[in-house]
């Protein structure tokens, strides 16, 4: 299945690169997911292919959304 994390705050909306994961690992990557605030900064890589790291105050005030693109 194809993914995207999509990480939303005060400074804007920055989309992660799509990327191809199994069944298994999306399962794990939801989990991970859920433990996003307590891991202190947060690291991106954009759809530009540039990349992005976010201070744990910035994390704190974030959302992070995990979009299933296909299965």
């Amino acid at each position: 299945m194809e993914i995207q994390l999509i990480l939303k705050n005060k400074f804007g909306e920055f989309k992660g690169r799509r990327v191809d994961i199994s069944e298994e690992n999306y399962d794990k990557l939801v989990e991970m997911v859920k433990s996003f605030y307590n891991n202190g900064g947060f690291e991106l890589t954009l759809e530009d292919e540039s990349f992005v790291v976010f201070p744990p105050d910035i994390v704190k005030e974030s959302i992070l959304q995990l979009v299933k693109i296909s299965d």
